[in-house]
């Protein structure tokens, strides 16, 4: 798991520790191999650091460009580093572009739209998530009258299926 505690933004060229824009701490969960690489990143630092006789500190920041932790990283190196690594693949892609990607995937995944809304840091219950991410026309809600129609002719004593002529907006 992952704790979502605190924001950190540039303004004015200072440096800010605020609360998350939501106002609330939220706990993600991340899939095994990623909590593997971030044990042995952590590692690894902890080993160069103990090399200079310098322990981490336990309020260390996982990404961050200072030899220490004890600052994050800007809040735009991520932005630029993306558009790099994206340059570099011959992709076009920003760092918003992943995010919506990552949203879609969930989604079309058939991840409900709660947990999907918490990932994003959304809250309400998904509202903004749904107006932002929840395409009428993406393969998963086209997918969606076929899956009805075959789990109604698995089910027993099924119903027959009457076609009707699609509503309009």
């Amino acid at each position: 798991m992952v704790h979502v505690a605190f924001n950190y933004v540039v303004r004015g060229g200072q440096r800010l520790r605020k609360d998350t824009k939501t106002h609330q701490d939220r706990w993600l969960a991340i899939d095994p191999d990623t909590c593997a690489l971030i044990v042995n990143y952590l590692d690894e630092i902890r080993a160069e650091l103990a090399a200079v006789g310098v322990d981490m500190r336990d309020d260390a920041y996982l990404f961050s460009n200072d030899p220490v932790h004890s600052r994050p990283w800007n809040p735009d190196w991520a932005t630029h580093k993306v558009a790099q690594v994206a340059e570099a693949a011959g992709v076009k892609l920003d760092i918003k572009g992943g995010r919506d990607y990552t949203a879609s995937q969930l989604l079309a995944g058939g991840f409900d739209l709660r947990n999907t809304a918490a990932r994003l840091g959304h809250s309400g219950g998904g509202a903004t998530t749904l107006r932002h991410y929840a395409r009428p026309g993406s393969p998963r809600s086209t997918a969606a009258p076929a899956r009805q129609a075959a789990s109604a002719s698995r089910s027993p004593g099924r119903a027959r299926l009457v076609p009707v002529r699609p509503w309009s907006v």
